[in-house]
């Protein structure tokens, strides 16, 4: 494995960026600031390494980001429903920073905060392994919460994300990464050109403001459907009124099966992408609303340049009942695993790791 440390100084802020590189010459680009993945360099079918995910032009522009790009997000993903929850009995207000919402854990959330970092390997993986303590009320959240955040790079070009967390006292906690794909490398074609599979049934409504109204759709018959591979633009822009909300894919999907639960490919690349979450759910956003973001090879960021599929608990669980609420007691241990896997396919099918 090799590793390369790199320093930037912007305004107050200290940015540092690690870089981990596996005998493949699949490397992770990662920043302290957000615990964020800045860069995945990835081969293709032709052995050409490049970026598979959405990199801004100049590393200081990830103090601001307000497209999320590559960023951990907590204490909680998503929205909750107008800044507001009851636990034990006990009402607690939130930041809101999505109209009468809370998106993404607030206005100052775990993708603004800069993280403490170490660096741990050995023959056959590296892992930078992140630590932040999120103080008692920060954006209105009870308890001191102790976040972990740990990326390991294997010789089997896997990305490996575990996600841990600690409190000292009952609060919520939900974290995600908020990663771009785009497996054409350096993002020369949409992802709408792009295929997806996703083993779900079932997709969560949302109402006018994006937040579930805790009824479970079946994907049957819906553009929601990924139950086959299909491009990710065949029917994303279908007159349906839960894409019309959204102006494209955001929507949690629940997941089936324990392993391999996501296949994105892109054919003319031959890089294929499997996921593999501990996760009930995934939120799977196609990138409708670019910010103008100045991006790495000359590129403003457009609409459909990027997918995220944000692993996680359902959005707003605390408020409904036969969700998973997201719940982090005393003495428990918060903990959940997201692997994605990169592979190339030959033109004729045939998937070789490169």
């Amino acid at each position: 494995m090799i590793l390369k440390e790199e320093v930037y100084q912007k305004e107050t802020k200290t940015l540092k960026t690690i870089t981990i590189e596996n005998k493949q010459r699949m490397a992770v680009k990662l920043l302290n600031y957000g615990a964020t993945i800045v860069e995945l360099m990835v081969p293709d079918r032709n052995g050409n390494v490049e970026n598979v995910v959405l990199t801004y032009e100049n590393i200081g522009d990830y103090l601001d980001n307000p497209s999320c790009l590559g960023v951990t997000l907590g204490r909680t993903s998503g929205r909750i429903a107008n800044g507001s929850f009851t636990l034990d009995k006990k009402v607690y207000k939130l930041t809101k920073n999505f109209g009468v919402n809370q998106g993404h854990g607030g206005l100052n959330n775990f993708s603004r905060q800069a993280w403490d970092y170490r660096v741990k390997a050995n023959k056959d993986s590296a892992t930078v392994v992140f630590h932040y303590t999120s103080p008692h009320m920060e954006e209105g959240y009870p308890g001191n919460l102790n976040a972990q955040v740990s990326y390991t790079l294997t010789e089997e070009n896997e990305l490996q994300i575990e996600f841990e967390g600690f409190t000292d006292q009952k609060t919520l906690c939900n974290l995600t990464n908020h990663s771009y794909f785009n497996l054409s490398g350096n993002y020369r074609r949409k992802v709408t050109e792009q295929k997806l599979r996703v083993k779900s049934d079932q997709f969560l409504e949302l109402n006018e403001s994006q937040i579930p109204t805790g009824r479970f759709i079946n994907v049957d018959q819906t553009p929601m459907d990924f139950r086959e591979m299909k491009a990710i633009g065949k029917d994303l822009e279908k007159d349906y009124e839960q894409l019309r909300r959204t102006n494209g894919y955001d929507h949690p999907w629940m997941l089936k099966d324990a392993d391999d639960q996501i296949e994105m490919l892109d054919e003319i690349s031959g890089r294929k992408m499997t996921i593999a979450t501990t996760y009930p759910s995934v939120v799977i956003y196609s990138y409708n609303y670019p910010n103008g973001e100045l991006l790495k090879y000359g590129k403003v960021g457009s609409k459909y340049d990027g997918i995220c599929f944000e692993t996680q608990y359902e959005p707003d669980g605390i408020n409904h009942k036969h969700f998973h609420q997201g719940i982090l007691d005393v003495g428990e241990h918060y903990y959940h695993r997201t692997v994605y896997k990169f592979s190339t396919i030959q033109e004729g099918g045939t998937c070789i790791l490169v």
